[in-house]
């Protein structure tokens, strides 16, 4: 009898706390943006270089006027470096980044539209990280501007 009612007792407090987070999903939900975040890859193996995409892309997502997008439509942003190619010279670094992004539709993945950004940049020979951080940056503004065009 008391494994029973200890058994009952956890089950409750089971219970409990997904009740607790279903509802705070819920309420998280509701003022979230349309479009979430999904797999963010690069061409190159350099987890450094993964880190940086996915912040550069986590911000330029957080700055798109989402607004006119319908309250009901979810969507779900894939996004691909895939190309990162950085040339060096005696007198100059110049770097080109194109990004690929698919949209799709939250509920059921169908796929609503890819897009491209590319954008190349240079500085000096002693600037590389810099040149090649500045043209993926405006390679990723360049696809994610794309979006609200793509959510109509």
């Amino acid at each position: 009898m008391r494994a029973l009612l200890e058994s009952r007792r956890r089950l409750f407090a089971v219970l409990f706390g997904l009740v607790a987070v279903a509802g705070f999903a819920a309420r998280a939900d509701a003022g979230s943006s349309p479009v979430a975040l999904g797999e963010v890859r690069v061409t190159r193996s350099d987890p450094n270089l993964e880190r940086a995409f996915r912040g550069l892309v986590e911000h330029e997502l957080g700055e798109v006027d989402l607004s006119k997008v319908k309250a009901q439509d979810r969507f779900v942003l894939s996004a691909a470096l895939v190309k990162m190619a950085t040339r060096e010279s005696s007198n100059q670094t110049e770097s080109v980044a194109v990004v690929s992004a698919t949209l799709r539709r939250a509920r059921g993945g169908s796929i609503h539209a890819v897009i491209q950004g590319r954008a190349q940049a240079s500085d000096r020979p002693s600037q590389v990280k810099s040149v090649e951080l500045n043209a993926m940056r405006a390679a990723v503004r360049s696809a994610l501007a794309r979006l609200p065009e793509a959510l109509k």
